[in-house]
């Protein structure tokens, strides 16, 4: 919902002071994780960026995949499954890092051991550039998939994309689906296991069938999760902005029938804050747009929410939504 009082600065101004105030000095009641990041934080195994020139040559690639499946363990085997997880619209290198320590606390919090990787894409830039920008890291990103997949044939490849990184999603499908030429036929050998979109910034129109994104998801994944949140209030904007419905607002049109999609409504997983970083910054996410004043509101919180000015982790928004989803037969 796009609130009325975001046309009052005035009023925006002295609500998000006491807000911020609040929740800084008052944890929530909800806030039963506690979970201290510096005792249970594993690092990254490994970040791909595509911030300053394409990412990979022949070269590079191989180097580069070599020295990831080494981060995952010392004898240089392939794990079993690996996760890679995209960040969205406006997030500096900093930012990006960040995402990728918090979900990698919720994905540890959820008891996942599956290796996380982060993927770095310039998405501070005006909306139109990044719109571009995700589309060419979708091809980038394509390279590094098929790379580790022939040098890790058996292992699972998860992805998770926030917001605009759903298009680096469908770019990186599609790119897929293109390459491969359908030779994937069957549920045992399509390249990507799963791909996880959070408060998807795409038109929900783009994963109808016979579309080149539809096409993609069953050609090349096995099963495709849209969690959606119709109180989202960023995709509430980005629905009067683009003049479409988000595929994270309102989920699938009813004309989709693919068989491998499923829409999950994650709402009640996002608590009523209005700092999902923790940094006092109400500026990075759509988050000043309105307070958070019911649960769905803030997009920055699927990944989960940070105590404020803390290592300590509140929430882990609606990643156990995703590892159950990972777990489930």
């Amino acid at each position: 919902m796009l609130k009325q009082v975001k046309n009052h600065s005035i009023l925006i101004l002295i609500l998000s002071i006491v807000a911020i105030s609040l929740v800084i000095s008052t944890p929530p009641a909800y806030a039963i994780l506690s979970i201290d990041i510096s005792k249970k934080q594993q690092p990254l195994l490994s970040i791909i960026s595509t911030r300053d020139t394409p990412i990979f040559n022949a070269a590079h690639l191989t180097k580069f995949v070599n020295e990831t499946i080494t981060k995952f363990n010392e004898n240089k085997t392939c794990p079993s499954n690996v996760t890679i997880y995209i960040h969205g619209f406006n997030k500096s290198k900093d930012d990006a890092g960040e995402e990728f320590n918090r979900i990698q606390t919720s994905l540890n919090i959820n008891n996942s051991s599956i290796p996380l990787i982060g993927f770095s894409w310039d998405s501070k830039v005006p909306w139109e550039q990044a719109k571009v920008n995700a589309n060419n890291s979708g091809a980038e990103l394509v390279k590094f998939l098929l790379a580790f997949k022939y040098k890790c044939p058996t292992t699972d490849i998860h992805l998770i994309a926030h917001s605009l990184g759903a298009a680096v999603v469908a770019s990186t499908l599609s790119y897929l689906d293109t390459y491969l030429n359908d030779k994937i036929s069957n549920n045992n050998s399509k390249i990507i296991n799963s791909v996880h979109l959070l408060g998807a910034s795409i038109n929900n129109l783009s994963i109808t069938n016979n579309t080149p994104l539809g096409n993609a998801i069953e050609n090349v994944v096995n099963k495709f999760y849209n969690l959606y949140n119709p109180e989202d209030d960023g995709l509430q904007f980005y629905k009067f902005f683009e003049k479409h419905n988000p595929l994270g607002l309102v989920g699938a049109p009813k004309q989709n029938t693919l068989k491998n999609y499923y829409d999950t409504n994650v709402t009640n997983e996002i608590p009523s804050l209005s700092d999902a970083d923790g940094d006092g910054n109400l500026e990075k996410c759509f988050e000043e747009i309105g307070l958070a004043l019911v649960k769905g509101d803030n997009h920055c919180g699927y990944i989960g929410f940070r105590q404020p000015f803390s290592d300590t982790l509140l929430d882990d928004g609606a990643i156990d939504i995703v590892v159950e989803d990972w777990m489930a037969p």
